[in-house]
């Protein structure tokens, strides 16, 4: 998050910022307890990341996007998603974003989640 100011100028019209974040991250929905550190490093995440759509206003599209349980070290074997599945349904994510998404926190198929 630091270094978003030093390339805040650098931005093209219409430019995109995307950060990957968690579902966990979101407090509303929560149901259970547990990784309450990694919880709380991800809902920090997204509440900078709001801070900075407004900061930007107009001139990028600043979103969060939680992955999906992708089949990694941390997801493990059953996950249900295989690393480039999320990565594909990321990248369309983020190439549909549009400036009322701005601000906005989203599964990795862009459907919107809860803050």
């Amino acid at each position: 998050m630091r270094v978003i100011p030093q390339f805040v100028e650098a931005l093209a019209p219409g430019a995109r910022l995307a950060v990957l974040s968690s579902r966990m991250g979101a407090i509303g929905p929560r149901t259970q307890s547990g990784g309450w550190l990694y919880r709380a490093s991800k809902a920090a995440l997204n509440s900078v990341l709001k801070d900075v759509s407004l900061a930007l206003g107009d001139r990028a599209v600043c979103a969060a996007f939680h992955p999906g349980w992708v089949q990694t070290d941390m997801g493990g074997a059953e996950a249900d998603l295989t690393p480039e599945r999320s990565v594909a349904d990321l990248r369309a994510s983020i190439a549909r974003l549009q400036p009322a998404d701005t601000g906005g926190f989203f599964d990795h198929d862009g459907s919107p989640i809860p803050w």
